[in-house]
């Protein structure tokens, strides 16, 4: 339907559904998000938490012994110099300051997949099964639970 009415549509998009969709049952396979689906997210940036593309001016600096990834330097300058605990002899604000928990992979950090999904409220009144599915299959057994 999308390549009739969109041509190109599946050189785009294709191969990325295709996997979506193998993967889309319990059973078969790990989560969509722990398997190989020829797509890797990209870094974001620590600052401004947008996708971190690889090009001139993407900066990777360890800060705070803690390695990070920036879009630009203006990104890095901002975290790395202006929002220290004081900038030009002024104490930073606290709503200056980069700190805590500031992504997904950082919250989350050895946590169980089940524990994390529950946490975020993705659970739907049974207590088991997930409020989003990756299909629209209602089948019980195609259902994703935190099992």
């Amino acid at each position: 339907w999308f390549e009739n009415n969109y041509p190109g549509w599946y050189s785009k998009f294709g191969k990325w559904w295709e996997n979506y969709n193998r993967l889309a049952y319990p059973g078969r396979n790990k989560p969509i998000a722990f398997e190989e689906v020829g797509y890797q997210y990209p870094h974001r940036c620590w600052t401004c938490m947008v996708p971190a593309l690889v090009r001139e001016d993407m900066v990777v600096e360890k800060v705070d012994d803690q390695w990070r990834t920036y879009c630009s330097e203006t990104c890095y300058w901002t975290d790395a110099v202006a929002f220290r605990g004081e900038y030009e002899g002024r104490p930073t604000p606290n709503m200056g300051r980069l700190t805590g928990f500031r992504e997904w992979e950082t919250l989350h950090h050895d946590k169980d997949l089940a524990d994390i999904v529950q946490d975020l409220g993705y659970v739907r009144d049974d207590g088991k099964t997930l409020v989003g599915q990756p299909h629209l299959d209602l089948d019980p057994k195609k259902m994703w639970t935190i099992d």
